[in-house]
Protein backbone atom coordinates (compact mmCIF):
# COMPACT_ATOMS: atom_id res chain seq x y z
CA UNK A 1 0.00 0.00 0.00
CA UNK A 2 0.87 3.56 -0.64
CA UNK A 3 2.36 5.88 1.78
CA UNK A 4 0.46 8.83 1.51
CA UNK A 5 2.84 12.24 2.11
CA UNK A 6 0.97 14.87 1.40
CA UNK A 7 -2.71 16.06 0.70
CA UNK A 8 -4.38 14.53 -2.69
CA UNK A 9 -6.02 18.16 -2.84
CA UNK A 10 -5.54 21.43 -1.02
CA UNK A 11 -8.74 22.40 1.09
CA UNK A 12 -8.43 24.17 3.88
CA UNK A 13 -8.17 22.93 7.58
CA UNK A 14 -7.60 19.71 6.19
CA UNK A 15 -5.70 19.16 9.03
CA UNK A 16 -2.65 17.35 7.42
CA UNK A 17 -0.03 19.90 8.96
CA UNK A 18 -2.15 19.60 12.59
CA UNK A 19 -2.41 15.95 12.36
CA UNK A 20 1.18 15.68 13.54
CA UNK A 21 0.78 16.45 16.60
CA UNK A 22 -3.26 15.48 16.88
CA UNK A 23 -3.40 11.54 19.13
CA UNK A 24 -2.75 9.14 17.00
CA UNK A 25 -5.76 6.79 16.24
CA UNK A 26 -6.01 4.09 18.60
CA UNK A 27 -8.12 1.60 16.65
CA UNK A 28 -7.99 0.31 13.48
CA UNK A 29 -11.04 2.38 12.17
CA UNK A 30 -11.25 5.88 11.66
CA UNK A 31 -14.34 7.94 11.04
CA UNK A 32 -14.55 11.29 9.85
CA UNK A 33 -17.95 12.71 9.44
CA UNK A 34 -16.65 16.13 8.42
CA UNK A 35 -14.11 15.17 5.46
CA UNK A 36 -12.88 18.12 3.66
CA UNK A 37 -9.33 17.28 2.46
CA UNK A 38 -9.00 14.45 5.49
CA UNK A 39 -5.58 15.37 6.43
CA UNK A 40 -6.04 13.31 9.76
CA UNK A 41 -7.10 10.36 7.83
CA UNK A 42 -4.55 10.52 4.98
CA UNK A 43 -1.90 10.25 8.04
CA UNK A 44 -2.66 7.02 8.69
CA UNK A 45 -3.78 6.06 5.49
CA UNK A 46 -3.66 2.17 6.17
CA UNK A 47 -6.43 2.45 8.55
CA UNK A 48 -10.02 1.10 7.63
CA UNK A 49 -11.27 4.83 6.90
CA UNK A 50 -14.92 5.87 6.26
CA UNK A 51 -15.30 9.71 5.09
CA UNK A 52 -18.60 11.36 4.80
CA UNK A 53 -19.00 14.57 3.32
CA UNK A 54 -21.73 16.98 2.55
CA UNK A 55 -20.40 19.15 -0.40
CA UNK A 56 -21.47 17.91 -3.83
CA UNK A 57 -18.03 18.45 -5.48
CA UNK A 58 -16.12 16.75 -3.00
CA UNK A 59 -18.37 13.75 -2.33
CA UNK A 60 -17.63 12.98 -6.11
CA UNK A 61 -13.89 13.92 -6.14
CA UNK A 62 -13.52 11.37 -2.99
CA UNK A 63 -15.59 8.93 -4.41
CA UNK A 64 -13.45 8.83 -7.90
CA UNK A 65 -10.12 8.84 -6.02
CA UNK A 66 -10.90 5.77 -3.74
CA UNK A 67 -13.57 4.13 -7.00
CA UNK A 68 -11.86 4.81 -10.14
CA UNK A 69 -8.61 6.75 -10.01
CA UNK A 70 -5.61 5.30 -10.86
CA UNK A 71 -1.65 6.62 -11.69
CA UNK A 72 -2.73 6.95 -15.53
CA UNK A 73 -5.58 9.13 -14.77
CA UNK A 74 -4.20 11.53 -12.71
CA UNK A 75 -0.24 11.67 -15.01
CA UNK A 76 -3.11 12.75 -17.84
CA UNK A 77 -4.08 16.01 -16.00
CA UNK A 78 -2.27 18.91 -17.77
CA UNK A 79 0.20 21.20 -15.79
CA UNK A 80 1.60 24.55 -16.77
CA UNK A 81 -1.91 25.93 -17.76
CA UNK A 82 -2.34 29.75 -18.72
CA UNK A 83 -3.84 31.90 -15.58
CA UNK A 84 -8.26 32.00 -17.08
CA UNK A 85 -8.24 28.81 -18.51
CA UNK A 86 -11.58 27.19 -17.86
CA UNK A 87 -10.91 23.61 -16.44
CA UNK A 88 -13.88 22.29 -18.30
CA UNK A 89 -12.80 22.47 -22.04
CA UNK A 90 -9.67 20.61 -21.09
CA UNK A 91 -11.71 17.27 -22.12
CA UNK A 92 -11.11 15.75 -18.72
CA UNK A 93 -13.22 13.45 -16.91
CA UNK A 94 -15.09 14.99 -14.31
CA UNK A 95 -13.24 13.31 -11.71
CA UNK A 96 -9.68 14.54 -13.46
CA UNK A 97 -11.83 17.86 -13.89
CA UNK A 98 -12.80 18.30 -9.65
CA UNK A 99 -9.05 17.57 -8.59
CA UNK A 100 -7.32 20.53 -10.71
CA UNK A 101 -10.45 22.44 -9.71
CA UNK A 102 -9.57 22.07 -5.81
CA UNK A 103 -5.40 22.62 -6.66
CA UNK A 104 -6.21 25.49 -8.45
CA UNK A 105 -8.51 27.15 -5.99
CA UNK A 106 -8.33 25.64 -2.24
CA UNK A 107 -11.94 25.75 -1.09
CA UNK A 108 -13.56 26.03 -4.43
CA UNK A 109 -17.32 25.77 -3.22
CA UNK A 110 -18.22 27.46 -5.66
CA UNK A 111 -18.59 27.65 -9.61
CA UNK A 112 -15.51 28.64 -10.30
CA UNK A 113 -13.39 26.75 -12.71
CA UNK A 114 -10.56 28.78 -13.95
CA UNK A 115 -6.75 28.17 -13.74
CA UNK A 116 -5.80 30.60 -10.57
CA UNK A 117 -2.82 33.22 -11.08
CA UNK A 118 -0.87 30.90 -8.51
CA UNK A 119 -1.75 27.11 -9.79
CA UNK A 120 1.20 26.43 -10.87
CA UNK A 121 3.59 27.80 -8.64
CA UNK A 122 5.40 25.07 -6.05
CA UNK A 123 3.24 23.40 -3.98
CA UNK A 124 -0.02 23.68 -6.29
CA UNK A 125 -0.49 21.99 -9.16
CA UNK A 126 2.90 20.77 -10.95
CA UNK A 127 4.65 17.66 -11.98
CA UNK A 128 6.54 17.26 -8.78
CA UNK A 129 2.37 17.47 -7.40
CA UNK A 130 0.73 15.32 -10.22
CA UNK A 131 3.75 12.92 -9.69
CA UNK A 132 3.11 12.53 -6.01
CA UNK A 133 -0.70 12.43 -6.38
CA UNK A 134 -0.61 9.82 -8.75
CA UNK A 135 2.07 7.47 -6.99
CA UNK A 136 -0.10 8.09 -3.99
CA UNK A 137 -4.32 7.79 -4.76
CA UNK A 138 -3.84 3.76 -4.04
CA UNK A 139 -3.67 4.04 -0.16
CA UNK A 140 -6.93 5.11 -0.21
CA UNK A 141 -8.74 2.46 -2.60
CA UNK A 142 -9.74 0.56 0.51
CA UNK A 143 -11.36 3.82 2.13
CA UNK A 144 -15.50 4.39 2.33
CA UNK A 145 -17.22 7.51 1.00
CA UNK A 146 -20.55 8.54 2.51
CA UNK A 147 -22.57 12.02 2.52
CA UNK A 148 -24.49 13.70 5.26
CA UNK A 149 -22.00 13.19 8.36
CA UNK A 150 -24.68 14.18 10.89
CA UNK A 151 -26.91 11.75 9.50
CA UNK A 152 -24.12 9.25 9.69
CA UNK A 153 -23.46 10.44 13.36
CA UNK A 154 -27.07 9.82 14.24
CA UNK A 155 -27.16 6.48 12.54
CA UNK A 156 -24.26 4.49 12.96
CA UNK A 157 -22.11 4.03 16.35
CA UNK A 158 -19.27 1.62 15.41
CA UNK A 159 -16.17 1.40 17.54
CA UNK A 160 -12.68 3.41 16.62
CA UNK A 161 -11.22 6.63 16.46
CA UNK A 162 -14.23 9.53 15.33
CA UNK A 163 -12.28 12.40 14.23
CA UNK A 164 -14.83 14.85 14.34
CA UNK A 165 -13.30 18.46 12.79
CA UNK A 166 -16.83 20.35 11.61
CA UNK A 167 -17.22 24.37 10.18
CA UNK A 168 -15.68 26.12 13.40
CA UNK A 169 -18.56 27.80 14.84
CA UNK A 170 -17.10 31.25 15.16
CA UNK A 171 -15.41 30.94 11.45
CA UNK A 172 -15.91 31.01 7.55
CA UNK A 173 -18.54 28.01 7.15
CA UNK A 174 -17.99 27.56 2.99
CA UNK A 175 -21.04 26.98 2.20
CA UNK A 176 -22.02 24.37 4.72
CA UNK A 177 -25.58 23.78 6.11
CA UNK A 178 -26.34 25.16 9.40
CA UNK A 179 -24.63 22.95 11.75
CA UNK A 180 -26.52 21.94 15.73
CA UNK A 181 -23.57 22.51 17.80
CA UNK A 182 -25.05 21.01 20.61
CA UNK A 183 -26.36 18.17 19.13
CA UNK A 184 -23.21 17.50 17.85
CA UNK A 185 -21.99 17.28 21.35
CA UNK A 186 -24.30 15.12 22.34
CA UNK A 187 -23.45 12.59 19.77
CA UNK A 188 -19.45 13.63 20.08
CA UNK A 189 -19.97 11.96 23.33
CA UNK A 190 -21.55 9.62 22.89
CA UNK A 191 -19.12 7.70 20.24
CA UNK A 192 -17.67 4.54 21.45
CA UNK A 193 -13.77 4.48 21.60
CA UNK A 194 -11.40 7.28 20.78
CA UNK A 195 -13.25 10.71 19.74
CA UNK A 196 -11.54 13.60 18.94
CA UNK A 197 -13.24 16.47 18.27
CA UNK A 198 -11.46 20.12 16.22
CA UNK A 199 -12.65 23.98 17.24
CA UNK A 200 -10.95 27.10 16.92
CA UNK A 201 -11.12 30.48 19.14
CA UNK A 202 -13.02 33.31 17.05
CA UNK A 203 -10.59 35.01 14.98
CA UNK A 204 -12.42 38.76 15.52
CA UNK A 205 -13.30 38.29 19.19
CA UNK A 206 -11.66 35.62 21.11
CA UNK A 207 -14.91 34.21 22.40
CA UNK A 208 -13.97 30.54 22.85
CA UNK A 209 -17.05 27.93 21.61
CA UNK A 210 -17.76 26.22 25.27
CA UNK A 211 -20.15 23.00 23.18
CA UNK A 212 -17.92 21.37 24.47
CA UNK A 213 -14.77 21.89 27.27
CA UNK A 214 -12.16 22.51 24.56
CA UNK A 215 -8.77 22.77 25.21
CA UNK A 216 -5.74 24.87 23.98
CA UNK A 217 -4.37 23.18 20.42
CA UNK A 218 -1.67 25.84 19.64
CA UNK A 219 -1.68 28.25 16.63
CA UNK A 220 -1.80 27.46 13.33
CA UNK A 221 -1.24 29.85 10.23
CA UNK A 222 -4.15 29.64 7.85
CA UNK A 223 -3.06 31.91 5.07
CA UNK A 224 0.06 33.43 4.38
CA UNK A 225 1.19 36.51 3.18
CA UNK A 226 4.19 38.91 4.28
CA UNK A 227 5.90 37.29 7.56
CA UNK A 228 4.32 39.75 9.82
CA UNK A 229 0.53 39.25 8.56
CA UNK A 230 0.06 35.64 8.18
CA UNK A 231 -2.97 34.86 9.28
CA UNK A 232 -3.18 32.33 12.31
CA UNK A 233 -6.22 30.46 13.60
CA UNK A 234 -5.77 29.74 17.89
CA UNK A 235 -6.93 25.71 17.25
CA UNK A 236 -9.13 23.42 20.05
CA UNK A 237 -9.71 19.55 20.67
CA UNK A 238 -11.30 18.08 22.84
CA UNK A 239 -9.96 14.23 23.15
CA UNK A 240 -11.64 11.71 24.89
CA UNK A 241 -9.67 8.04 24.52
CA UNK A 242 -12.28 5.55 25.86
CA UNK A 243 -16.17 5.65 26.19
Amino acid sequence: MSRVTGPLFKWFGSKWLSAKRLPAPTHSRIFEPFAGGAGYSLRHADKRVVLCENNPHLLELWYWLMRHANESDIREIPIDLATGVDIRTLGLTSGQALLLKNWQRTNNVGNCWTVSPWGNKPGQWTANTRARVASEVGAVKHWQIYGDGMQYLERSNGEGTWFIDPPYRFNYQYKSPPCDYEKLAGLARARAGQVIVCEAVCPKTGTVPNWLPFMSFGSRITSRRKASQHHHSSELIWHREES
